[in-house]
């Protein structure tokens, strides 16, 4: 182990280690990494999953603007499996920008533009702060200005992970953020051999200016000034991604589990440094509670524990299943996959290599805790890739230096120059190997991050767009008031109620539920829809055939349409309306339908938008339509 040996010279001065240089270089990489992410949030024109507005938007939506609002609330929010937090976010930014703009008397138009894509710039933001301290991890893990620091930034801006879903308002998205920042903060010099950060003596070093050895001190882990702040930092934001997602609790606990066994070590921090550590713990975790609860009672209207509902509906009702079982092996065989792409190979190599670590290393410590969470959540049967999404980060890190290694050399090289010969000057060259299969990986990325975010999915977010300018058509007058405006003109053809409940339905989707967002996009409360449901069968008892066999309105619509439309539509709760909506492979039906119960009426085609080249879900395939209604032949 490297240790400073005594009258050894001290190591040539580098402007890098310089502060200001240091702080001025931060301050450009997160300027850099803010205007990358607003130019991702533009070029997101695609649907992933519904839970992005279904979890977040739709909540937020009727939290600023009232239960009148036509938000859509989905049964998890009606039975408080859901933190009340991450939507207070984004309701937050709906009422403030709502009131300015009306403040100021801007045009429906505007606002509802505006309001649509508001909480993706928000999210990007949050984006943005998990990429800088991704790659600030990395350099306190690997030297300010090291090869596999900067790899490390190469691959979040290459990926397309992060490009396709890290601009998304899923909850996951903003946990991703949450975690690295609170493992940057994190006090590592309790947890690993490791020091990181300020206080490093930079005589244990190696040639990449990683920190090879410093045991902690003997005035305790937390006796340099900002140590106790930076760990309530940490420890707010773990508590905080907790709460939004119970599963990251796996991750704190590999963490903590580290922490605590390092005690006995001989090498383990003081008893006062634990003491610290659990104070601060009680203290930062029961502020977030508090907090969480007061947003959930505001919310819910009652005193509620949103983790244990999760936790009975999850594991004693079994319901999670209802929405999709899959493989055990799913998150290596897919989830891994999806999330690094091109990284993949080099992700397993340096796994493998970091297993073999020290296990009081950061490495080990890090790929213990990736490991830790993917066994455990492959013994959940519902599986999905953004549950592992936390772990991108931490797999970015670890990864680096096998990546920089792979494809890229360097070289010291010392020289005498005058006029003062007896002073070396230290130059590193580094030189790029690998050159044609870089370039094939980095445009495989490209190619991968633009065809989900501009081409799959496409016709989800359109066809809303297109719905609400129609609507806006219809229902603002010549000076752009809506017509349910007491300023509307005084002659309108369209509906002028202010009684939402009164108007006419706009909308109806005959799709498989949330197939499209809702009033997040659609915005204006007067345009009234409709869209067929899928609630869980939460009155049957687990278990039962009765549940095995039970079928949701979207399972009943497409095994026997006709019947649905004959049964279950043009009633009170979903009156016919202006237009339909759903995907191609409904045409024939909507035709023999209507055009057969109303004699002398036709099915029109007023809207078609591309969706997809292909599906899983074989409803979903195509392209999807919007038809009207009316007298006569279609042409």
């Amino acid at each position: 182990m490297a240790s400073k040996e005594k009258g050894a010279p001290a190591p040539p001065k580098d402007e890098d280690a310089n502060p200001l240089v240091q702080r001025q270089a931060a301050n450009d990489t997160w300027l850099m990494l803010l205007v990358f992410r607003f130019i991702n949030v533009l070029c997101v024109a695609t649907f992933f999953q519904p839970d992005e507005y279904f979890q977040s938007l739709e909540p937020a939506w009727q939290m600023a603007f009232g239960p009148q609002s036509g938000a859509w609330i989905t049964w998890e929010w009606q039975h408080q499996l859901r933190s009340s937090l991450h939507p207070a976010l984004f309701a937050t930014v709906y009422y403030l920008a709502e009131k300015f703009m009306t403040g100021v008397s801007c045009f429906p138009q505007f606002q509802a533009m505006i309001l649509s894509i508001l909480p993706n710039v928000v999210q990007g933001i949050f984006a943005a702060m998990g990429d800088y301290y991704t790659w600030q991890l990395a350099e306190r893990m690997y030297g300010i200005g090291s090869k596999s620091t900067s790899a490390v930034l190469f691959m979040i801006m290459m990926s397309p992970w992060q490009w396709f879903c890290s601009t998304r308002t899923f909850s996951n998205s903003l946990e991703m953020t949450l975690t690295i920042m609170a493992l940057y903060y994190w006090p590592w010099n309790i947890t690993s051999d490791t020091i990181l950060g300020p206080g490093c003596d930079p005589s244990l070093r190696d040639p990449e200016g990683r920190v090879l050895r410093a045991k902690p001190t003997v005035s305790g882990a937390f006796a340099t000034p900002g140590s106790v702040k930076r760990l309530r930092i940490s420890l707010l934001l773990a508590a905080t991604a907790c709460i939004l997602r119970p599963t990251n609790g796996l991750i704190w606990f590999s963490i903590l589990t580290s922490t605590l066994t390092r005690f006995f070590s001989k090498d383990g921090a003081l008893v006062s440094d634990y003491i610290i550590l659990f104070r601060e713990a009680i203290i930062c975790g029961s502020a977030v509670l508090a907090v969480s609860t007061v947003s959930d009672f505001y919310y819910f209207g009652e005193w509620t524990f949103p983790p244990y509902q999760w936790l009975h509906f999850n594991i004693s009702q079994d319901l999670a299943v209802f929405y999709g079982r899959n493989d055990w092996h799913y998150y290596l065989s897919q989830g891994l996959p999806l999330l690094l792409t091109t990284y993949l190979p080099f992700t397993l190599v340096a796994i493998f290599h970091s297993t073999s670590a020290p296990t009081s290393s950061i490495t080990f410590i890090l790929t213990s805790t990736i490991l830790l969470t993917l066994t455990t959540l492959s013994l959940i049967s519902h599986k999905e890739v953004r549950f592992i999404y936390p772990l991108l980060p931490l797999l970015h890190v670890l990864t680096a230096p096998t990546i920089s290694s792979f494809f890229t050399t360097t070289t010291t090289n010392t020289s005498h120059p005058p006029p003062f010969p007896s002073t070396p000057l230290i130059t590193k060259t580094t030189k790029t190997h690998r050159k044609p299969l870089l370039y094939i990986l980095a445009l495989l990325n490209l190619t991968i991050a633009f065809y989900t975010t501009q081409i799959h999915q496409r016709g989800p977010l359109t066809v809303t767009t297109f719905l609400r300018q129609e609507y806006e058509t219809l229902a603002l007058d010549d000076h752009g008031n809506l017509l349910s405006s007491p300023r509307a003109n005084e002659y309108a053809e369209f509906n002028k109620t202010t009684d939402y409940d009164d108007a006419e339905t706009f909308v109806g989707f005959l799709m498989p539920c949330h197939s499209t967002p809702w009033r997040s996009k659609l915005v204006h409360p007067g345009l009234k829809a409709w869209a067929l449901g899928c609630e869980p069968p939460l009155h049957l008892v687990a278990g039962s055939k009765a549940r095995e066999e039970y079928r949701d309105e979207a399972d009943r619509f497409y095994d026997d349409p006709v019947r649905f439309l004959k049964e279950e539509v043009s009633t009170r709760e979903r009156p016919w309306p202006r237009y339909i909506v759903g995907f191609e492979g409904i045409e024939g039906v909507l035709r023999e339908y209507y055009e057969g119960e109303m004699k002398g009426h036709v099915v029109m085609e007023r809207w078609r938008g591309f969706s997809s080249h292909w599906h899983d879900d074989d409803r979903r395939r195509g392209d999807i339509v919007v038809w009207g209604f009316g007298e006569g032949s279609q042409e």
